[in-house]
């Protein structure tokens, strides 16, 4: 069999691209979501002709099948999408994927990408490309809060409105830990408004004791809003989006959630529901929290042009802005244009104002930190015991990360 070859110049680059043969590319994605990368990936044949074979998984079966091409080999995609900083590097570092350090460098993608390089970089080497991320914030309902006056801007507004709306029967805050990590996003939150960025990233490698007076500081903070009954007691027994209706039928104030929450919003829901950042606290820069979804090469692609190929065709700014358009998120190119939709604009404006950015701290710890800790803080929305957990979190801390 003749093998044909294609030279295909993108940007510059020039690629010789076999024709005979599919790029894999595996996507994690909602049902929604499939039309959206459908499309993307049409233009990318389009473009190239190179042809696209989708592996399409939902959030536990990519979660599950990700290690096994990864670290098994079995069947490995070419291109792979999965989530930045520590969620990459745990595979960067087995030496699973292919750096596309020469293919950042030679693209200018310090200019396009200059906010998450890090994220996307360890030991020196360049992993991935960032392509679309989202925001988290406090979503309420517009003419609920309105009765009360202005929404908060500052902690002590905050817990003033959650006592009023306590009294009028109100539940001030939903959340729903049943899967535990949502607990996660309000140890972040209070704990990067009292204590800031990089504190909160030695906490996270480790460095900082749970007995630590700073930290101490945060979790009694936590714990006003339990012990004044501000969350709603079945928070347990629900997954965060579980609580959306609440939050439309004013049984519920806010509710602390990433951006992917507005993609269960029904169109009515759309016009009467709005997001704020989380109110500040201490007088220190601001740092919210953006998780990015990124794309990476598998180390053992045989398809590696083509697959650098792919990761050049979604670096494009506008590529990147018609994708992440249809998809309701942030393109992470910051030459690339942002979607109308309010929400989005919204959370341009929250990110517009911050300084830094987290991922997460699903995203970034090492996974052996994170499934221990994460559990023990939605028991602590249970029972708000701070000697209790801090010294279950010490002791995750120590075996952890091996300290004496």
């Amino acid at each position: 069999m003749k093998l044909m070859l294609k030279i295909i110049v993108i940007n510059s680059f020039v690629f010789f691209s076999s024709l005979s043969i599919a790029l894999q590319i595996s996507i994690l994605i909602t049902p929604k979501q499939r039309s959206i990368y459908a499309e993307t990936f049409k233009q990318f044949t389009q473009q190239t002709g190179i042809q696209v074979t989708t592996i399409a998984r939902s959030d536990e079966d990519y979660k599950k099948d990700l290690p096994i091409w990864l670290l098994q080999g079995k069947n490995t995609p070419d291109v792979l999408y999965w989530h930045a900083s520590q969620r990459l590097f745990q595979y960067a570092e087995k030496g699973v994927i292919q750096p596309i350090t020469n293919l950042w460098h030679n693209g200018g993608f310090d200019n396009d990408f200059s906010q998450f390089k890090d994220t996307v970089t360890t030991e020196g080497e360049v992993y991935a490309l960032p392509v679309s991320y989202y925001y988290w914030g406090l979503f309420y309902k517009k003419s609920l809060i309105k009765k009360y006056g202005d929404a908060p801007q500052t902690w002590q507004e905050f817990i003033l409105l959650c006592e009023t709306m306590k009294k009028d029967g109100i539940t001030p805050i939903g959340i729903g830990t049943k899967n535990n990590w949502p607990a996660a996003a309000w140890f972040d939150y209070i704990n990067l408004r009292i204590n800031g960025y990089a504190f909160h990233q030695q906490i996270l490698k480790g460095k900082i004791s749970f007995y630590d007076p700073r930290l101490q500081t945060v979790l009694v903070e936590w714990k006003k809003l339990i012990d004044n009954h501000f969350f709603n007691n079945n928070h347990n027994e629900l997954k965060l989006t579980e609580l959306l209706p609440y939050l439309y039928r004013d049984k519920v104030g806010f509710i602390l959630s990433g951006s992917f929450a507005t993609k269960s919003f029904s169109k009515r829901m759309q016009h009467e529901i709005t997001v704020l950042p989380f109110p500040a606290i201490a007088n220190i820069p601001v740092t919210e929290e953006a998780p990015l979804d990124i794309f990476m090469i598998a180390k053992n692609t045989k398809q590696l042009p083509e697959a650098e190929m792919f990761i050049k065709f979604m670096a494009n700014a506008s590529v990147q802005a018609d994708h992440n358009r249809r998809a309701g998120y942030l393109p992470a190119n910051n030459k690339a244009t942002i979607g109308e939709q309010p929400f989005i604009q919204a959370g341009a404006q929250i990110l517009k104002s911050a300084q830094s950015v987290t991922q997460y701290l699903d995203r970034d710890t090492i996974p052996e930190f994170e499934k221990k800790v994460v559990p023990l803080l939605a028991q602590f929305m249970q029972d708000a015991d701070i000697k209790k957990t801090t010294a279950q979190l010490e002791q995750v801390r120590k075996e952890i990360f091996e300290i004496k």
